[in-house]
């Protein structure tokens, strides 16, 4: 409030700056003519300072220090609706147009460099250990395809976007307990991230969070898709976030799949599971060699599982039908197989 009548002395209008000043120059009178009276010894000029303060106090109290906030009030009253905290501490407004947050989001993602997003990123209370990924919806907070810091507490998921401004919003991490594939995204790659590339800064820090599109045929016309990730509650991310994603949740969040592979009764849970990983490594959740070492540690369950000689030759042949696994393992543990069951009928 005191911050507030300072500079309504100085940027008031000029009814409020003719009453600040009045009443500051009475108050004034009013203690130097009391003090000249003390020091001096005429009471005269004491009674004097008394009556001047007088009228300073009426004068103070006559109008409502309220109306020197009324014109700023009235142009917030026209604000939209708002949720979440901006850097600067302002509400972020939700009802724009979709064409109009995307121009403001070109605008402050161009405006960004190290030392404002340092300062952001202090502003939130961005953990140290944090990581970048890119969401690329989230309906619930009208978020499109924008970049995030994200970072863990003991009980909550927190994400600090860079949209048209920046701002926070968290998830109770048990709410984030799965992570499902969605396969297959309709995109335009011209206008997909359009205005994220426009940002010279954040555009090549978060370059390697940006989807990867594939072409596929439909009706004889060519087009253009991305897979995405889901968590809880409805934010979509990436493929090429996931990774990160599983580096703040640790191993606690499982992988789901929804497709005719995994709803299928023809493969065995150590198809499956090959077929899983082999997901997570197209979409770079995993690494290569992430994903042969998932190969032999399956492989070697499938091995000496209490399955059928029938079972495990199906399930060898298919892993190698379906690219999931090379001509090399489908020779090297089907001897091992032999090798396994031929020591155990001589025990």
């Amino acid at each position: 409030m005191l911050k507030k009548i300072i500079n309504s002395f100085f940027y008031g209008n000029f009814k409020t700056k003719l009453f600040l000043w009045s009443v500051l120059i009475l108050a004034l009178g009013a203690v130097f003519l009391l003090m000249a009276g003390i020091v001096l010894g005429i009471s005269g000029l004491c009674a004097g300072g008394i009556g001047v303060g007088l009228v300073a106090l009426i004068i103070s109290q006559s109008v409502s220090l309220n109306d020197l906030q009324r014109k700023k009030k009235k142009k917030a009253s026209g604000r939209p609706a708002s949720s979440g905290k901006t850097a600067e501490g302002e509400d972020r407004p939700e009802r724009q147009t979709k064409k109009e947050k995307e121009r403001a989001k070109g605008r402050y993602l161009s405006s960004m460099d190290a030392k404002k997003l340092k300062k952001v990123m202090k502003d939130h209370k961005v953990n140290q250990i944090h990581v970048k990924v890119m969401i690329d919806s989230y309906p619930a907070k009208q978020i499109e395809q924008s970049p995030a810091f994200m970072w863990r507490t003991d009980t909550m998921l927190h994400f600090m976007v860079l949209s048209d401004q920046a701002y926070e919003f968290e998830v109770p991490l048990d709410k984030v307990n799965t992570f499902l594939l969605v396969k297959n995204v309709p995109v335009d790659p011209e206008k997909d991230y359009a205005s994220f590339k426009l940002s010279n800064y954040i555009s090549k820090m978060f370059q390697p969070y940006l989807p990867e599109y594939f072409e596929s045929t439909k009706d004889g016309k060519l087009e253009v898709k991305k897979n995405t990730f889901r968590i809880e509650p409805g934010i979509y991310l990436t493929n090429s976030s996931v990774a990160n994603l599983k580096k703040v949740l640790l191993p606690g969040a499982a992988f789901l799949v929804d497709d005719s592979v995994i709803a299928s009764k023809r493969f065995n849970e150590y198809f499956k599971e090959l077929y899983r990983a082999s997901l997570l490594c197209k979409n770079l959740v995993i690494t290569l060699d992430e994903y042969k070492e998932q190969v032999e540690e399956t492989l070697d369950a499938l091995v000496n599982a209490p399955i059928p000689g029938s079972e495990f030759v199906n399930t060898l042949y298919d892993l190698n039908r379906y690219h999931l696994i090379t001509k090399d393992y489908l020779t090297i543990y089907t001897q091992k197989y032999r090798e396994v069951h031929l020591n155990k009928g001589a025990d």
